[in-house]
């Protein structure tokens, strides 16, 4: 989990089970250096949405900090950054700037390949004009970590060592648990990964047996990257 360097008193939280809410808690645009012992460090800034975002969601901003889905054009030249979680309109959050990342793909794109903006706020396939510039691919959407984890039947908690590495939305699979698992909420004691369908849902994909298992997650629909204060690829002369 990330910690705060060097930032104001009070920060709101930026980590994977904290949910934004509807109330400004510091000034839109505050930076924060944060560091974490499997993701490193990372730069973070204060944005407010007006777009419903979702976790690894690539998100650009006014001078007002308005956060809004990067749009899929070319040429944009927009500086962007990568949304921490899921953010409904009207809400206050973090977006990542600096260091490992995870955003949402629609492509499976190789490490070290050039990536581009695909979709609206999403990372894929690059073409002309798209590049994402200030990010090197690390993870494609096949990559995979696992872990070791307790599971009871009937139940959607699966208690880990730790769960670094593991984030919002990344699918699951090991014995007893259910297709089309995904990481729901993770909880701030550093080991309790709460399962089922969609990020925020929980209760639908309960465990079907109980035991340590191997616990594999897979990047499925998202990759990750070293970002670097990032831009969308400008005019091309």
């Amino acid at each position: 989990m990330f910690s705060v360097v060097g930032a104001p008193a009070g920060t709101q939280p930026f980590n994977d089970w904290f949910a934004p809410d509807t109330v400004q808690r510091q000034a839109l645009g505050t930076r924060v250096n944060a560091v974490d012992p499997y993701w490193g460090e990372g730069v973070f800034v204060y944005v407010k949405s007006n777009a419903a975002i979702i976790k690894g969601s690539l998100v650009a901003w006014n001078q007002l900090y308005e956060g809004v889905l990067l749009p899929s054009t070319a040429g944009q030249g927009f500086p962007f950054g990568v949304a921490m979680a899921p953010m409904a309109s009207g809400t206050f959050g973090w977006v990542q700037v600096s260091g490992r990342c995870v955003y949402k793909t629609n492509a499976t794109v190789a490490a070290d390949a050039a990536i581009g903006v695909a979709a609206a706020g999403v990372a894929g396939t690059n073409t002309a004009g798209k590049q994402l510039l200030g990010v090197r691919n690390v993870v494609a959407a096949t990559g995979t970590i696992t872990s070791q984890a307790n599971t009871m039947i009937g139940s959607g908690k699966l208690v880990t060592p730790g769960y670094d590495g593991f984030f919002l939305g990344m699918a699951l699979s090991g014995t007893g648990i259910p297709a089309s698992t995904v990481v729901a909420r993770l909880d701030p004691d550093g080991f309790t990964i709460y399962t089922g369908s969609a990020i925020g849902t929980l209760g639908d994909k309960n465990a079907t047996a109980s035991g340590s298992i191997t616990l594999t997650g897979t990047y499925t629909g998202y990759g990750s990257g070293m970002i670097n204060n990032p831009f969308c690829q400008g005019a091309i002369t």
